[in-house]
């Protein structure tokens, strides 16, 4: 029975039960097409819709996290909102990561790790040591769009589960 419990058909249901389960409206939450998609960041003159991955991404880790928020209910709309209301962005729409801590106290920016260079295996190992610490992970990938900026919800084996902000 031990054999067959820890086998890799498994894998999910011990993620969920170790880890959690990636349920909630958040992993939904997307930049654009949303009802906060036309929310400015800051006097950028960019929305939420055109440059938010970031702050939607954290709104989803936010969430994600089940820290003590007193902005009910709470989205990357209402989020962004707030952040506007403390300087959160730069006059490119850049996010000021003390803002975060400023909105939601009990959330806060720890710091930024490189991977570029690494090899995959690498990264793999670097963000999933950081998940297993409790450390709620926004990462920047680059397309063929540049920059962008996804959600890790789950890390299971050498499975890293995402929230896309900009697609499904």
């Amino acid at each position: 029975q031990i054999r067959e419990l820890t086998s890799s058909e498994y894998d999910d249901m011990w993620s969920n039960l170790l880890y959690g389960s990636e349920t909630g409206d958040y992993i939904y939450w997307r930049q654009k097409g949303a009802e906060w998609s036309n929310i400015m960041l800051g006097n950028s003159g960019k929305t939420i819709g055109d440059i938010g991955c970031l702050a939607t991404s954290i709104s989803v880790l936010i969430e994600k996290s089940g820290v003590n928020n007193s902005l009910i209910p709470f989205n990357p709309g209402v989020f962004v909102t707030k952040l506007n209301e403390n300087n959160g962005f730069d006059s490119e729409g850049n996010l000021q990561y003390a803002a975060i801590n400023k909105v939601i106290p009990n959330f806060e920016y720890v710091g930024k790790v490189n991977l570029n260079g690494k090899t995959q295996k690498e990264k793999l190992t670097k963000i999933k040591t950081y998940y297993e610490q409790g450390y709620y992970i926004a990462v920047e990938v680059m397309g063929s769009t540049g920059q962008h900026w996804i959600a890790v919800v789950n890390v299971n084996g050498n499975i890293i589960k995402m929230v896309d902000p900009s697609s499904d």
